[in-house]
């Protein structure tokens, strides 16, 4: 996805490091976007990689597959296919 260092991809989206999992709220409170958005994301396989533990029904995504999946979407040209 991207070539980018944690670091790199933390002062791109001038993000405070969490270093711990991020919950499905969080990813919708970076995004600006309902908890709703972010499980459509999920169904449909549009938004960034997750895990649940196994045995558990709570979802956790990656800080670094967060970042990666925001900068994979990065445009020069709204005429750039989407």
């Amino acid at each position: 996805m991207s070539n980018m260092t944690l670091e790199q991809l933390y002062e791109r989206f001038n993000v405070t490091p969490k270093r711990r999992p991020w919950s499905g709220q969080d990813l919708a409170d970076f995004c600006d976007v309902s908890l709703r958005t972010v499980e459509g994301w999920r169904q449909t396989g549009k938004g960034p990689p997750f895990f649940n533990p196994k045995g558990t029904r709570r979802v956790w995504y990656a800080e670094r597959d967060v970042l990666e999946w925001m900068a994979s979407g990065a445009k020069r040209s709204t005429s750039e296919a989407a």
